[in-house]
């Protein structure tokens, strides 16, 4: 686990600034953002209470291509192309359409923010903000003010008007993680009560440590004595804990002139708690509307709005993801799950099931970027159009 690297009592100055764009949060869709902004000619500040790369808060792992296509392979430690699905009677064998990769978080996020040279970065706690041509974003350092700000802070939707969001009393999963180190070569995952009545464990692999962990789609549920159980049968130390609340419903991309996108939009996907993919997806997106609205080519209203109806366009997939999170739910030993699972293990369904799951977030996003300048030259394909 990274240490930590926060500057703390003096070294934390005081802290006032203008600039055009303000992002608030410095892990994956932040820091996506703040690339896709570069060139754009504008003063990007990007804030957040760590510094970057060093506070986990997931697995990390993603599709391969997703990895490759950002200029993220270096950071990968290990690739699979199939998924290990055990329940308490059978385990099955899911072939995929695509590999995943587990990645080291610290390398990633240091690519990401290195492509990005012109922007700032600033570690300083966000209070809330002010509404304005301006908006005025407190902070514990002090005030910065910007005419676009970004709440990529996470599930707390730090930035938004209405009531605070305070587990367990909202729609939120949970989960907890250890970081033994150790090696295997499955991506797995459990579906079994022993170790979470609603919800699945599983077991990462990342080359030199196995990252295992319990996610309970009822926030009520403790996920500790699941954790540590899982390790143990896995004859694995429970140690280098971490854990995180997961939103699992869509919420508006958009409030009182603030975008929002990663978990602060609900953004990470129902039922597999997903969120690394949706949240470079809708990155991107958002850093294509802002462009355009830094170029002159729109104003900041019709971004506002263009990126909430392109967020707001996935409803209906993330619902029927949620429907399905609920029906997992209750049938975790039910007989209905156990022929779902036994039945993916044919490499036809399995490739029509994951492809129709990936096209909720396509990469086709990637292949239409306004700009290419962080994708390797072979890599590149096309024109760019326009998605939304």
């Amino acid at each position: 686990m990274p240490a930590r690297a926060t500057k703390r009592g003096k070294a934390r100055t005081a802290l006032a600034r203008d600039c055009d764009v303000l992002v608030c949060g410095a892990s994956f869709a932040g820091l996506t953002l703040a690339r896709e902004l570069e060139g754009a000619g504008a003063q990007v500040l990007v804030v957040d209470r760590y510094e970057v790369g060093e506070r986990q808060t997931s697995a990390c792992a993603a599709p391969t291509n997703w990895l490759e296509l950002l200029g993220l392979a270096s950071s990968i430690r290990q690739t699979f192309d199939e998924l290990v699905v055990h329940t308490t009677r059978s385990t099955a064998r899911w072939p995929l359409p695509y590999s995943f990769s587990t990645f080291d978080y610290r390398e990633l996020c240091a690519l990401l923010h290195d492509g990005s040279p012109s922007s700032e970065f600033e570690t300083a706690t966000v209070e809330r903000v002010e509404q304005g041509q301006l908006h005025t974003v407190h902070t514990d350092r002090g005030e910065l003010r910007a005419r676009y700000v970004i709440d990529a802070l996470g599930w707390r939707r730090v930035l938004s008007a209405g009531e605070p969001i305070q587990p367990p009393r909202a729609r939120l999963s949970r989960g907890l993680e250890v970081h033994p180190s150790g090696s295997a070569d499955t991506l797995a995952v459990w579906i079994d009560p022993r170790f979470v009545r609603a919800g699945y464990s599983w077991s990462f692999p990342a080359r030199d440590e196995v990252r295992v962990g319990v996610g309970s789609f009822e926030p009520r549920d403790h996920v500790k004595d699941g954790t540590v159980a899982l390790a143990t049968e896995l004859d694995l130390e429970p140690v280098g804990y971490q854990g995180n609340w997961i939103p699992h419903q869509l919420r508006p991309a958009t409030e009182q002139g603030v975008f929002f996108v990663g978990d602060s939009a609900g953004h990470c996907l129902p039922l597999t708690a997903e969120g690394i993919r949706p949240a470079f997806y809708f990155a991107l997106a958002l850093g294509r509307e802002l462009r355009r609205a830094l170029g002159g080519e729109i104003t900041r209203e019709q971004a506002l709005a263009r990126y909430s109806a392109f967020s707001q366009r996935h409803a209906v997939k993330y619902g029927c993801l949620l429907t399905s999170q609920h029906l997992v739910g209750r049938a975790t030993a039910g007989a209905p799950l156990r022929w779902a699972i036994a039945a993916l293990r044919s490499r036809r369904l399995s490739h029509w099931a994951f492809n129709h799951y990936l096209a909720i977030t396509p990469s086709d996003l990637l292949q239409a970027r306004l700009s290419y300048r962080h994708v390797p030259a072979e890599l590149r394909s096309g024109a760019a159009v326009d998605l939304i």
